[in-house]
């Protein structure tokens, strides 16, 4: 999933949360010549320290509080810490959102993190777990984290339910869909259909889910496996298509070209509807346990998809209630049984549906703006009641309050948190 996704609907549903707020954004960029929207407020060089500090004592001068979503990798210097000359130079409150907690961060990382938290008038996280995790690392106490859950948009939550399932409705209606996203529709017409999406790298996993389909097929004919989305632009950027190839390779080997179909486009909320309400099981193979947040599952549960996943902290989370089943790292055999036992048992499915569908009712982005407003406006000290002036707000990073945006590819400048992994 875009980076953009996430700080665009953040921003839209702090907007609709209350017309106390007014959202702008910092946005890093590598191209200083680029044109931003007039939401922008001031540009960051990703790679020039001085910038952090004139953008610090820029928004100190416009708005009243800032929002950074924590990411490594978007912020140059050691382990990110330009960062901290942007978080030390505000002289109004920094709310801090931490997108990945690592249970053993390098010393560098930590530091990073921690200078973060010491500088924050409030952090906020995504699950429990991850507050458990900064509390018991020192980096900051417990009175000074929110969880705030990662948001899903409404359209998501109105995906329909299976075929076996009453009110049955094969693809809901859509404004819009490419001609490469109808194509794809078009061949999985009829079928089982398995499905990951977002951006894609080798922390997906996916090869785990590819070694598992032929077991499957052989029980499962009629499976296919949709992997939707374009490689990671960091990873783009690095190792080109290596990974995507990799991929494609192992399909060719294991003679699964008629049961793994690629879509490698980035797609918008009304495609991704259609391609969740078409999926039957949702997979998330992910590699790494240390994973403590996924905008893809997220979306999935919102939309009423049954999960097959590896035990990564936020799976661990989300489908504790039953929205999904957990198998072990790495473990392909384990990954096709499990789908297999899902597949046998269309009431089991349904139930895991039904209940990805409660979760995801409490994941609308207008409860997630509504929770972050409360946030923002205990940061600056005050409520947001009628007769007091709107809030300024600045956002930066991958979704914050001051949303700082970096640029994608070749797409020019993507709104984005400035949060993320500890790596």
């Amino acid at each position: 999933m875009r980076d953009r996704r996430f700080s665009s609907d953040l921003r839209a549903a702090l907007l609709e949360a209350s017309s106390a707020f007014d959202v702008g954004i910092a946005s890093i960029v590598r191209d200083a010549t680029t044109a931003h929207p007039p939401e922008v407020l001031t540009t960051i060089r990703q790679d020039v320290l001085s910038d952090y500090a004139a953008a610090a004592e820029e928004l100190s001068s416009r708005v009243d509080a800032v929002l950074i979503e924590h990411e490594f990798g978007i912020f140059e210097g050691d382990a990110g810490d330009f960062v901290l000359t942007l978080a030390r130079g505000l002289t109004v409150p920094l709310v801090v959102t931490l997108h990945t907690v690592l249970s053993a961060p390098s010393v560098e990382q930590a530091s990073v993190l921690r200078g973060l938290c010491e500088r924050a008038s409030i952090v906020t996280v995504f699950t429990e777990t991850a507050r458990r995790m900064v509390v018991e690392g020192g980096l900051v106490d417990a009175g000074g984290v929110v969880v705030v859950p990662h948001g899903a948009p409404d359209r998501l939550s109105a995906a329909p339910p299976l075929a076996s399932e009453p009110g049955f409705t094969r693809c809901p209606p859509v404004v819009r869909i490419s001609d490469q996203t109808r194509g794809v529709l078009d061949r999985l017409e009829g079928r089982t259909v398995l499905a990951t999406f977002g951006l894609i790298s080798a922390s997906k996993g996916l090869e785990l889910a590819i070694e598992a389909l032929p077991s499957i097929v052989a029980s499962r004919p009629d499976a296919s496996y949709l992997i939707a989305g374009q490689t990671h632009p960091e990873v783009a950027k690095h190792d080109g298509e290596r990974y995507r190839l990799q991929l494609e390779r192992l399909v060719r080997d294991l003679e699964l070209t008629d049961h793994v179909l690629f879509l490698d486009r980035f797609l918008d909320v009304e495609e991704l509807a259609v391609l969740l309400a078409r999926t039957d099981l949702y997979l998330t193979p992910y590699a790494s346990r240390e994973q403590i947040v996924s905008g893809a599952l997220t979306f999935a549960v919102a939309a009423g998809c049954a999960v097959v996943s590896t035990p990564y902290l936020y799976a661990e989370d989300l489908l504790q209630t039953g929205a999904g089943l957990l198998v072990p790292f790495g473990d392909g055999a384990a990954l096709a049984a499990t789908v297999l036992e899902l597949l046998r048992s269309p009431a089991r499915l349904a139930a895991a549906r039904a209940e990805a569908r409660r979760i995801g009712a409490g994941l609308s982005w207008r409860r997630v703006g509504e929770a972050t407003a409360q946030v923002l406006a205990t940061a600056v000290g005050e409520g947001t009641e009628s007769g007091r002036r709107p809030h300024r707000l600045a956002s930066s990073g991958l979704n914050g309050t001051v949303l700082a945006s970096r640029p994608i590819g070749d797409e020019g400048v993507d709104l984005v948190r400035l949060s993320g992994p500890i790596r």
